[in-house]
């Protein structure tokens, strides 16, 4: 056979579109489902919904651009009510269903590690955008991945900057009884006995309301308050600033969110020393491409309150591996090719600078931590924590 010069290349694309028209062919009029398990109800209802929202929208523009292959991707979203117990339940749900091939979820880190081993025995993969216990990803399920970053890099991270940049030396630790509360709390306290010293080390439950009396039996001789929980932050920091306590409250990412910090806070979160609240993913705006879709999901659901990015980003993620799984097919991928699909993604989102990538363990290793003051009623990046 002989050729001419340059047809060579050309003879490369057109092999290429016919790989690509012959596998969104095959998909062509099909449905590829994804799960989204999270809670819905309950106090962590916020997450969960924002969750959703976020997916549902990077869903409905992969479907403007043409879905997954040709096929059309439809979200089942299932409320996991916070609970472990309810959570292996949806997670059940989802392997049941043999169209789902890739679930986002789960918000609460007691529940994503009570569904891990579910997920891996039916071979679907699963994204989690929040859930930051290290035990999501330590049990070794090759399922499993987290957008977010890690208790075990937010604790210490945080203790550290309160210690060198702020000139924290005591703090009180109180946790939420949680998984989450409780791993980060234990982290926290590993990280700040580097320099400083843990004067007291307290808990609560969540839901509780009433906090006076918890707040007059703490010892006076601390100068940051450390909470690792979600929505009893705002009730404590109010009893905290009645009392006549000035000293800096700080918490972990269960905090970032508008309405269930800010707004239940009522100005406790502005007064005295202030506060110092982490957040997982940069302010929206920072990361190319992340105005355009706070713009979008802002029109459509109202102001972003914490995950919003990174539920978008997990979601688009999932689809993307989906699809690479579908052109290496050439038809409809089993879920262990969306499982190894996944692993070798490299994928630039806007949640994050850095290009989405994977440890061996399923961890993002483009997460970063930062640190935000509180203004008025919205959060305000002011630092950045590193390794």
């Amino acid at each position: 056979m002989t050729c001419r010069r340059g047809a060579l290349p050309l003879l490369v694309s057109v092999l290429a579109l016919a790989v690509a028209g012959s596998s969104a062919a095959q998909l062509a009029g099909k449905d590829v489902k994804i799960g989204i398990g999270g809670p819905l109800t309950t106090t962590s209802a916020g997450f969960g919904v924002e969750m959703k929202q976020a997916v549902d929208l990077a869903v409905d523009e992969r479907n403007a651009a043409g879905g997954v292959a040709g096929a059309k991707v439809v979200a089942t979203a299932i409320d996991d009510k916070a609970d472990p117990e309810t959570g292996r339940a949806v997670a059940k749900a989802f392997c049941d269903d043999p169209a789902i091939l890739g679930v986002v979820g789960h918000v609460n880190s007691g529940v994503a590690i009570a569904t891990g081993q579910i997920y891996a025995d039916c071979s679907l993969a699963v994204i989690t955008p929040m859930a930051s216990n290290p035990k999501v990803t330590e049990s070794g399920f090759a399922t499993v991945f987290r957008l977010t970053n890690r208790d075990d890099r937010k604790g210490p991270g945080l203790a550290r900057y309160l210690m060198e940049k702020l000139g924290k030396k005591r703090a009180l630790v109180v946790d939420d009884g949680t998984s989450y509360g409780v791993g980060l709390a234990d982290q926290f306290v590993v990280g700040f006995g580097a320099g400083g010293t843990v004067v007291a080390r307290k808990s609560v439950k969540v839901g509780e309301k009433d906090f006076a009396d918890f707040v007059k039996s703490w010892p006076g001789d601390f100068d940051v308050l450390f909470f690792a929980g979600i929505r009893e932050g705002a009730l404590i920091l109010k009893e905290m600033r009645a009392q006549g306590l000035t000293q800096l409250f700080t918490c972990g990412d269960g905090c970032w969110d508008t309405k269930a910090f800010i707004q239940a806070a009522e100005g406790a979160a502005t007064t005295a020393e202030g506060v110092r609240i982490l957040s997982a993913a940069p302010a929206i705006g920072t990361v190319p491409g992340s105005s355009d879709f706070g713009a979008s999901y802002t029109a459509k659901y109202g102001p972003i309150n914490n995950y919003a990015a990174s539920s978008y980003d997990s979601a688009r993620v999932l689809m993307a591996a989906i699809t690479e799984a579908a052109k290496a097919k050439e038809g409809l991928p089993t879920r262990a090719d969306v499982v190894a699909a996944l692993r070798k993604l490299t994928f630039q989102g806007i949640a994050y600078a850095k290009p989405v990538q994977w440890t061996e363990k399923g961890d993002n290793k483009s997460a970063v931590i930062f640190v935000n003051v509180v203004e008025g009623d919205h959060f305000k990046q002011v630092d950045q924590i590193g390794e």
